[in-house]
């Protein structure tokens, strides 16, 4: 830092209000965000000889100016001033410039106890949800541990220390799931008939898009700032300010649920008013490997090459996500490259920090963190309240101010993380049975697709390895669903289907499905299996998908949370609803009724 000054800027609604003046580079705004981010505004270049960066500084003290004095003599000792006396003084050289850090992960947490019982020793359930009437035709995530490769990274799996289980409330009365239908026909093939040709090229067209729309709904309107996101803010405000230029590329890393996605579509969105939205790349790491992979496939990579070429921007949700091959290593890296070459601006969000992807940025052939990297924090409890009302108001929830502290109190016990995922699942069982004639009050709901999840239970052993399940006969129209289950537990597919089935008849749930799939995916593989399960679905047009997570034996489960999450965003990209059961918890019945829900969509 060369210079610096502190200047008064009061106005209506802050009388001390100040601006900070100062001439120096990006590590010199890194240090001055870590040090008084809570005071900062976003940096805003200036134009000028003696200054060429300014922040606005909200609420400062007598105390504060007198820690903010004293820290910036220590990193520049000479800030400006006045014109000194006649007889001038030799001015001290500038202090070394502050290297920008990004703060650590959470540590791992100690491992889960042992002695979950495997799937096939699993009794069948014996009761079922009360009915939900309908109208015809109608954990915090696990923050990945310090500088290790994620679970679908390119390069070898580390050992990695399993995570703590969420915490169990005091034990309720279990609703379990009602016993599969009786039926005995052969257990269906791994290698089910595919869907038709024509609802195949619908949704093989929609999965290998190369763009998205950035949703209107996740702007910097509302968008809920604070300590655990002000950096994120300042800096993507920046971008919009002055794209390309001092954060590139913008590397915005955090768990789920912090809110990385809705400040890419922010700035998307921001960005599109000046630009236009057919002038942004906006996509995520699964639609991009995907969408060049296949265009690499059938000799149509010019298309894509002309939209890089007309693009003034590009964001990358998910980047962890992207699936690179040596087949598209080369072409992924060169369309980054040509982003950077014309200085134009990259956005990128992951769940990992940049020194966990090492492999990928060795196959792109970037850093990630050349630009601007910052970690998204979990917000505080008071503050998650306030976050669930926006978004429940964003999707239209309709909560009540009572049902939003019943609801964010709850989510400490599943994962805040889910936000979202619960909102939308609440907001469509709502609709139903107001639709039904049915009250639907918020704790009534959470009762019949929450609570049973986060008890659990144990359950007496049984065989599923001569299940078998019949489909139902396929109306017209009827959605092409894919059942998934670990290797080696082929009745466990038949087993699952059965309660799918029965549930949904019993809690009135009229979407017809044809059972286009049934498969297994290799649970003691490490590497590389969620975008197999996405390469089956998509390989069987499928437009619905409902998987059993990996067994306590598979080397997956200490990380099934991860492995959930990531097949769902990846099976997302592609126009796939996603139903997930855990392994240990296929006999609770909360979650064939949230995989119907996750459905209607």
């Amino acid at each position: 830092m060369d210079r610096w000054e502190i200047r008064p800027s009061p106005n209506a609604d802050d009388p001390n209000r100040h601006m900070l003046l100062l001439r120096g580079g990006v590590a010199d705004v890194s240090a001055v965000l870590k040090k008084f981010g809570a005071l900062c505004g976003r940096p805003t270049p200036l134009d000028g000889e003696e200054f060429n960066l300014s922040f606005v500084l909200h609420k400062v003290t007598p105390e504060i100016r007198e820690k903010l004095d004293d820290w910036l003599e220590k990193m520049s000792p000479t800030p400006a001033a006045p014109p000194p006396a006649p007889t001038p003084v030799p001015t001290p050289a500038p202090a070394p410039a502050t290297t920008p850090m990004t703060p650590p992960p959470p540590a791992a947490i100690p491992p889960p106890p042992a002695g979950i019982p495997s799937a096939s020793t699993l009794p069948p359930p014996k009761d079922i949800l009360p009915p939900i009437p309908l109208p015809p035709g109608e954990t915090p995530a696990i923050p990945p541990p310090p500088a290790k490769e994620p679970l679908i990274s390119l390069g070898p799996e580390p050992t990695l220390p399993p995570p703590a289980p969420a915490p169990v409330p005091t034990p309720a009365p279990e609703v379990a799931a009602p016993p599969p239908t009786e039926v005995r026909m052969a257990t269906p093939s791994s290698s089910a008939p595919a869907a038709d040709a024509s609802a195949g090229a619908v949704v093989n067209a929609a999965s290998l898009a190369l763009t998205d729309e950035p949703r209107g709904d996740m702007s910097f309107d509302t968008l809920l700032v604070g300590a655990y996101n002000r950096f994120a803010h300042a800096a993507a405000m920046s971008v919009v300010s002055s794209p390309g230029s001092m954060y590139n590329p913008l590397f915005l890393y955090g768990v789920p649920g912090t809110g990385k996605s809705h400040l890419l579509s922010a700035i998307a969105n921001s960005m599109s008013k000046g630009l236009g939205t057919a002038s942004l790349l906006v996509t995520s790491g699964a639609r991009l490997s995907r969408a060049v992979s296949a265009a690499l496939a059938a000799g149509t990579m010019a298309t894509i090459d002309k939209k890089v070429a007309d693009s003034t921007a590009i964001f990358v949700d998910d980047i962890h996500l992207l699936a690179v091959t040596d087949q598209n290593k080369d072409t992924l890296a060169k369309l980054f490259k040509s982003f950077f070459d014309r200085n134009l601006q990259v956005v990128i969000t992951s769940m990992y920090p940049p020194k966990a992807l090492g492999t990928l940025e060795e196959a792109l052939k970037f850093a990630f963190s050349k630009g601007w990297s910052v970690d998204l924090k979990i917000p505080s409890p008071n503050v998650q309240r306030d976050l669930v009302a926006s978004v429940a108001d964003r999707i239209g929830a309709q909560l009540s101010g009572d049902e939003i502290g019943q609801f964010a109190d709850k989510l400490t016990l599943w994962g805040y993380s889910d936000l979202s995922l619960w909102s939308r699942r609440l907001t469509t069982l709502r609709g139903m049975r107001t639709a039904a004639g049915q009250p639907a009050p918020l704790m009534d709901m959470l009762r019949l697709i929450y609570e049973p999840i986060t008890i659990g239970s144990e359950a007496p052993p049984v065989s599923t390895a001569g299940a078998t399940f019949t489909p139902p006969a396929a109306a017209a129209g009827a959605e092409p669903l894919a059942i998934i289950v670990p290797k080696g537990q082929e009745g466990l597919g038949a087993y699952v289907a059965n309660l799918f089935v029965d549930i949904g008849g019993k809690n009135s749930f009229t979407r017809a499905y044809r059972f286009a799939l049934m498969e297994t995916y290799d649970a003691m593989q490490q590497v590389g299996v969620p975008f197999q399960v996405a390469d089956m679905c998509h390989r069987s047009g499928v437009t619905r998908a409902l998987i059993v997570g990996p067994g306590p034996d598979s080397p997956l489960a200490p990380r099934a949370n991860e492995f959930g999450h990531a097949v769902r965003r990846i099976l997302d990209s592609s126009g796939v609803a996603t139903g997930w059961v855990p392994h240990n918890q296929i006999h609770i019945a909360s979650h064939y009724v949230n995989a119907h829900l996750d459905f209607e969509k």
